[in-house]
């Protein structure tokens, strides 16, 4: 990170965060005795913040998917580049080995492959699942997780309510978690803060929807940094928590307001009566230089009126907050354009190298049978596979579980996928995956492409995913057939366990649980 983006993020962040008397202790410490703490999301807005402003008090551990990244690294930020794969288990677990902390950032926004047949929320739920199964097993000592601040409505967003998910999946294993609960993050480099900004620089007339007269709690990143200081090692804020607001609560109208006049601008503003979020998303995303994907969560957001409640943090937060003004002159360069987020380094590499790739992720939820374990779930979806195709499709199982399809054409059988069991998964009862090992439509790649199904008998759930799988036909027959009937493959399973669900159907005591 030798650029000129970086050198301004770090003069932004200049400050002295508020430390725990532990963290103090060991400022004097060698630094080989500093706490490690891994970090997935470590490349983002907030990722690299964090980093840079704490880079004297923690060892880092940052996990990305991104080689670029990794080939960049430079240790005067004080940490080692980890390329790890967050959707596999056994790859977590590795990086996670040594560390004392660990913070997760992550929200799976941005494609992870070239085609991705997923809701984000599934993503999530997968990704945080991963991260604390591999905690637990490193025995980290304490996760933060940085959250979204949650209405006391009845009805939440999907990206809220995700990251509420996240919470209690990420508490389901046996290390205490913190939970920092933000709105909107403002700081050098924050996509939500391009967002206000380049519509301020861009629009002389402004329709204002219903959605910008709801409510948000905004916070300087610096104040946010504060809060992880405070929150790290600290045991008085463990399995706690805490909603972060530094700046007085405002209008989104009223933010693109104080933002016009900072920037010199006038523009005009037209009140709506309607939320208009179809629209809205496409006009945000285009006029503002934000990939929708970005631009979606912010408006769901905006559904709700969002405050931080009081608490402990907070008011360790409040006395010193940064004032909004201040937190968006920080966050412009001397032109009044945003800073660019330090991930925007790498991210059209990272797309070509996705794009090269040709690999597919395709995860969906379904409805989990009370009493179904993992291995029973696949084992009845090779029956059920064979019986829904009239057996043009015929599933075989070997004695080792390995799934073998088959299609017989004039006479001829032809092995159209062989999944073998991973050798990390036997003996388990909540998840089962396999390898990708073979077959006409598969290439063999390495890493092999994976299939797993994971249940969470908590959120009366399972997932169905592919991870990396790399087709072997050209990508635009891939695409416009393969792809599409393993999508409506997986929305009939789904449809048939919400049946076994209905109907009560147990799972056989004497199925084969370990093999």
């Amino acid at each position: 990170m030798g650029d000129t983006t970086t050198a301004t993020v770090e003069h932004a962040l200049c400050f002295e965060p508020e430390l725990s008397p532990e963290v103090e202790a060991l400022l004097e410490s060698e630094p080989s005795e500093q706490p490690l703490v891994v970090i997935a999301g470590a490349s983002g807005f907030v990722g690299a913040s964090l980093r840079i402003a704490l880079a004297d008090r923690y060892r880092w551990r940052a996990l990305t998917r991104s080689e670029a990244i990794v080939n960049q690294h430079e240790e005067r930020d004080n940490t080692e580049w980890r390329l790890c794969d967050l959707y596999s288990l056994p790859k977590v677990e590795a990086a996670m080995e040594g560390a004392d902390y660990a913070i997760y950032l992550v929200h799976s926004m941005l494609p992870s492959s070239r085609l991705v047949q997923a809701k984000f929320e599934d993503l999530d739920l997968l990704l945080a699942d991963n991260f604390a199964r591999a905690a637990e097993a490193a025995g980290v000592k304490h996760i933060i997780y940085l959250g979204g601040l949650i209405p006391p409505d009845d009805y939440l967003s999907p990206h809220l309510r995700s990251r509420q998910e996240v919470e209690h999946v990420l508490r389901s294993r046996n290390v205490p978690v913190t939970v920092l609960r933000a709105g909107l993050i403002i700081g050098p480099g924050g996509s939500s803060l391009r967002i206000l900004i380049n519509l301020v620089r861009r629009l002389p007339v402004m329709l204002m929807p219903k959605w910008t007269h709801s409510e948000t709690h905004s916070i300087d990143i610096r104040d946010t940094i504060r809060a992880f200081g405070i929150a790290l090692d600290n045991r008085n804020f463990w399995d706690g928590t805490y909603d972060l607001g530094g700046h007085e609560p405002m209008t989104y109208r009223a933010m693109i307001l104080r933002t016009a006049e900072i920037l010199s601008k006038h523009p005009v503003t037209i009140d709506l009566p309607i939320n208009w979020f179809a629209v809205s998303r496409q006009w945000v995303a285009t006029l503002s230089g934000v990939s929708s994907q970005l631009v979606n969560p912010l408006l769901e957001s905006l559904r709700h009126s969002l405050h931080a409640q009081d608490n402990p943090l907070l008011d360790r937060i409040k006395p010193q907050a940064i004032a909004f003004e201040d937190s968006l002159r920080s966050s412009l360069d001397p032109d009044g354009a945003p800073l660019p987020n330090p991930r925007s380094r790498t991210q059209k590499t990272d797309d070509k190298l996705i794009k090269k790739a040709r690999r597919v992720r395709s995860v969906q939820r379904m409805p989990l049978p009370s009493g179904w374990d993992a291995p029973y779930v696949a084992q009845i979806y090779g029956q059920w596979l064979t019986d829904k195709s009239i057996h043009l499709i015929n599933v075989q199982r070997d004695a080792d579980n390995t799934l073998r399809f088959m299609i017989q054409l004039a006479g001829i059988k032809i092995k159209l996928l062989e999944l073998t069991p991973t050798p990390y998964t036997r003996g388990g009862g909540r998840r089962r995956a396999f390898y990708i090992s073979g077959g006409f439509l598969a290439r063999q790649v390495d890493p092999p492409g994976r299939f797993e199904f994971r249940i969470f008998p908590e959120n009366y759930c399972l997932i169905a995913a592919i991870h990396g799988f790399a087709p072997r036909l050209p990508w635009w027959i891939y695409e416009t057939s393969q792809a599409v009937v393993h999508y409506f493959v997986m929305k009939a399973f789904g449809k048939y366990l919400w049946k076994q669900a209905k109907a009560g159907v147990s799972m056989p005591f004497d199925h084969d649980v370990g093999a």
